[in-house]
């Protein structure tokens, strides 16, 4: 960890890709953050409308959140099969039909029909997820320098504009099932745009490259198909270890936007619009550090720059807890939002380094997340109904220094 991480030099891809590609991919993670975080802006009316505690809002979460793990078990093995174009329409088509589902059964206040709604929502963005972990892996290594932060920097941004227009809607009183069923229409015509925008072969499906010699030794052994590559990727040391990284880091993340509205919103009794500043903020703050990420982990390396975002992000969660005000809680959500910025794209470039098993490593560590996912909401919920949803969020922040002392074994590993 003590020397720098050193880029290779950029690898000869297929002819006809450029800038349209990047853009293409761009669109992909702007998309998914306005898509997603509609329904984020407006959990607080979700769990009002439905009449839920904050357990019973975390057990209806997880319950849905069960068809992101079964997505994510084969999100890798479909996106070989079907390649980025056709794997993203069906991530996207799947998703849109969750939402829609969801948002109707809110409106009729009906629980089992939110679970279902977001069952297929969940499953949808699982494989979302991968294909948008592969692809910008892929364009990536094919450029000259680190732009994975930057790709990430365009989800927080659409989280950023998503989260925005939630809050000046729910001040004007938009109903929100018209609100997320527009908006899962709007982003699904918004994919569709940007896959005709990709070209006929992108990068992610692309198997070529600095790691041909690679690929090739595994063909010979037998681990060519997906589902051999697969199983070979749950034993890779460097994959689990990236994925527990990554448990920490999404976790920390998801419960901004589950958690830090409805936190401020019982602590300090302010209305829905005024809580969304939490997580737009947060939003705000991941962009800014995103887009200028770049320099920083060119200049520091991936293992010192994870290092750092781990305890920014720890820094941020205890700042926004213990703070006494609601201006002060707000600051921690945006020391948090810096922190946390540069934590999945390190993680996400380490992972889709090897092109032959990009969509599979992608995969187990986003199946690892959910999995865990079904143990730290319901945790945070149940122990927000005897401690506040503020206290609840502090065991994140040592989960977050405690993985610190991962980073050590992935920086020997990818030395060798």
């Amino acid at each position: 960890m003590s020397e720098r991480d050193h880029r290779e030099p950029s690898a000869v891809g297929p002819p006809g890709h450029g800038m349209r590609e990047r853009s293409a991919v761009y669109g992909f993670f702007i998309i998914m953050g306005i898509g997603t975080s509609a329904w984020i802006s407006r959990l607080p009316t979700v769990k009002a409308s439905l009449g839920l505690q904050p357990s019973g809002l975390a057990l209806m979460t997880i319950l849905g959140g069960c068809g992101a793990l079964v997505g994510m078990l084969i999100s890798g093995v479909l996106t070989d099969r079907l390649g980025v174009r056709r794997a993203m329409l069906l991530a996207a088509s799947t998703w849109c039909l969750g939402m829609v589902i969801a948002a109707l059964a809110v409106t009729l206040r009906s629980v089992p029909g939110v679970v279902l709604g977001l069952l297929f929502n969940s499953a949808g963005i699982s494989l979302w997820g991968t294909v948008n972990t592969v692809e910008a892996g892929a364009v990536e290594r094919f450029s000259s320098r680190s732009i994975m932060p930057r790709f990430h920097a365009s989800y927080s941004l659409g989280m950023f504009l998503a989260l925005g227009l939630g809050a000046l809607l729910s001040h004007l009183g938009v109903a929100i099932g018209a609100h997320l069923a527009v908006n899962a229409l709007v982003s699904l015509a918004l994919v569709v745009a940007c896959v005709l925008l990709c070209p006929a072969q992108p990068l992610g499906d692309y198997k070529g490259g600095a790691d041909d010699e690679r690929s090739d030794q595994q063909a010979g052994s037998g681990q060519s198909s997906a589902f051999g590559k697969q199983l070979a990727a749950w034993g890779d040391a460097l994959v689990l270890i990236l994925a527990l990284i990554n448990v920490a880091l999404e976790a920390s993340e998801g419960a901004v936007n589950d958690w830090s509205g409805i936190g401020l919103v019982d602590a300090f009794g302010v209305p829905e619009s005024q809580a969304g500043l939490a997580p737009t903020i947060f939003a705000a703050a991941m962009i800014v550090s995103r887009l200028l990420g770049t320099h920083l982990i060119e200049r520091l390396g991936n293992m010192r720059s994870l290092v750092l975002t781990l305890l920014v992000s720890a820094l941020g969660i205890l700042v926004y807890a213990l703070s006494p005000s609601f201006v002060l809680s707000l600051v921690g959500t945006g020391i948090w939002g810096v922190g946390a910025a540069l934590g999945v794209p390190i993680v996400t470039t380490l992972a889709t380094k090897d092109p032959a098993v990009a969509a599979q490593r992608a995969s187990v560590i986003s199946t690892a997340y959910y999995g865990v996912s079904w143990i730290i909401p319901p945790a945070i919920g149940f122990l927000a109904d005897h401690t506040g949803v503020r206290p609840a969020l502090l065991p994140l922040a040592f989960l977050l220094v405690a993985v610190t002392l991962l980073v050590p074994p992935v920086s020997r590993l990818t030395r060798e």
